[in-house]
């Protein structure tokens, strides 16, 4: 792989993401990409690396002294996340272990900074302005497709990895047939070649690859990939096996700069995710505003820890859900979905439009990733997702119905799964009635109040009690053994309860009534 200079590489990422600084020697060089992602993670496996700090908080001293002592014994580059500049404190210590800093916005995605500088890496090669490899191509792909068919003599399609035809070549008596007159046509790859086109021999290949599907010319395809990362595939097909000349290096070539193209068509996706994104954000946290462009019909999912998971939740958790939005974000594109993403407070909202043409179901896809959360982060997650919801009116009552819900899964130590809001409806219906009676005096006849303050007041559990018996439809049996009591002390304290707060336990409208002033009366503190 190349190497890049350490201002390179910012200014070429000043054009994707932004507020990006570097702070030490803006000569220093890096060849490589990988992530130092937690305190327990061994050095990289090379020098000059770009070191990514997932989850690296740099205002944590013994964190970030890591993460310094790692990039300085392999002479790495550590790129770190902060709005504006970090800590002074944090880039004296830089200085001391003569460490360079790469400093992103937090908003930017870790994978998509991945992406991109592998890329650059892939294809650099210094010239005049540092700017990659424009020998081949022009201004898009299918300039590029049109210089690769010119030079190799045959015809050229560039697909991505959904199986999508971003571009082909145009020019004059070029080979075709049928599956790239249908391909062309379509611009999808035809549905009974996909499976030559997936085929392994051709994306696990770091070379130009020789392919022929019975009834089809033959083809040349190469892998086109940002570092570790496939963006998709070049195809070129020719008349004949006789015809096709021996142009692996220039294959390479292309395909590093279509990987360049392919990237650029990511920061459009990036910048409509980042717009996507602020709407939403805006939206949760200042409900009522109209002409947000955010894209409905759609639902409303949230990803969160429903169970603690360590001794010092609040740091790791916050680790826990950035990688988690990273992940989420480019598995749902990946699988067809268009997501719009914030993070308020320990929640994840994911806005997603009703299922698009090509998606996988929402079922699929939450299960997918919270497999995938559990196997790379080893971390479980909850997920709850709403119904459809057709305006933004309805997104301030989702997103009401979707807090509600979790609370009641943390309240409750459910473990962590996949719900929905039509699950959890009698509970979030019998919250809602719960806040009302809270909310409204003229609601309460006050019985609920007089026993809680008695409780209070005299250490005893008559709500508790009340409430359990109730629960249990006045079955003294299953009541007192929820109580962990003898059913006789059970009615000792029912018939002292009927003498101390005029409680009628025969009347069915007084046992309603006290069932949810109870239940909406505060938990006496012991």
């Amino acid at each position: 792989m190349n190497a890049i200079s350490v201002a390179d590489l910012v200014g070429a990422l000043r054009h994707d993401v932004i507020q990006v600084k570097a702070f030490g020697n803006p000569t220093q060089a890096i060849r490589g990409v990988e992530l130092l992602d937690c305190p327990e993670t061994e050095g990289p496996a090379g020098t000059g690396q770009l070191l990514l700090g997932v989850g690296l908080d740099v205002a944590h001293e013994a964190a970030a002294d890591h993460a310094l002592r790692a990039a300085a014994d392999s002479a790495s580059v550590l790129a770190v996340k902060c709005a504006g500049q970090p800590p002074d404190d944090f880039l004296d210590r830089a200085r001391t272990a003569d460490v360079t800093i790469i400093c992103v916005a937090p908003m930017v995605a870790w994978g998509r900074l991945q992406r991109f500088a592998s890329t650059l890496l892939a294809t650099w090669c210094g010239g005049t302005e540092g700017a990659p490899d424009t020998v081949l191509g022009g201004s898009d792909l299918f300039s590029l497709a049109n210089s690769v068919a010119a030079l190799v003599g045959g015809a050229v399609a560039v697909m991505d990895t959904s199986q999508t035809i971003l571009a082909y070549s145009n020019l004059p008596d070029q080979p075709i047939d049928e599956t790239r007159r249908r391909g062309i046509l379509d611009r999808r790859v035809p549905l009974e070649a996909i499976p030559d086109h997936l085929a392994e021999a051709v994306w696990h290949s770091e070379s130009v690859v020789r392919h022929r599907r019975e009834n089809d010319m033959p083809r040349l395809a190469i892998v086109i990939r940002a570092g570790e990362d496939v963006l998709g595939s070049l195809w070129v097909v020719f008349s004949d096996d006789e015809s096709i000349p021996d142009c692996e290096a220039d294959l390479r070539r292309a395909a590093g700069v279509a990987a360049l193209h392919m990237l650029a068509l990511r920061r459009q996706v990036d910048a409509d995710q980042d717009s996507r994104n602020h709407a939403l954000r805006t939206a949760l946290e200042q409900p009522g505003q109209e002409g947000m462009g955010l894209p409905l019909p759609a639902v409303l999912l949230v990803i969160a820890h429903t169970v603690a998971t360590d001794d010092n939740p609040t740091a790791s958790r916050r680790s826990d859900l950035l990688r988690m939005l990273d992940l989420f974000s480019l598995d749902s594109r990946s699988l067809g979905h268009r997501p719009s993403l914030a993070l308020v407070n320990d929640r994840i909202y994911a806005l997603l439009p009703t299922v698009p043409r090509g998606a996988v179901p929402l079922t699929a896809l939450v299960q997918h990733v919270r497999d995938r959360a559990a196997r790379t982060l080893h971390v479980s997650f909850s997920t709850v997702s709403t119904e459809r919801i057709d305006t933004l009116s309805a997104l301030t009552h989702a997103r009401s119905d979707i807090d509600s819900a979790l609370d009641h899964l943390r309240a409750s130590g459910e473990k962590p799964g996949s719900y929905t809001t039509d699950q959890l409806r009698a509970e979030l219906v019998r919250q809602r009635l719960l806040r009302a009676v809270q909310g409204d005096p003229l609601l309460r006849s006050g019985i609920g109040d007089r026993i809680f303050a008695y409780d209070r007041d005299h250490a005893t559990e008559f709500r508790a009690t009340l409430l359990t018996y109730l629960r249990h439809f006045g079955d003294v049996g299953t009541a007192s053994s929820a109580l962990m009591i003898h059913p006789n002390t059970l009615r000792q304290r029912l018939r002292r309860a009927q003498e101390l707060f005029d409680v009628f336990l025969d009347s069915a409208a007084h046992r309603l009534m006290l069932e949810i002033e109870l239940a909406a009366a505060p938990t006496p503190r012991t």
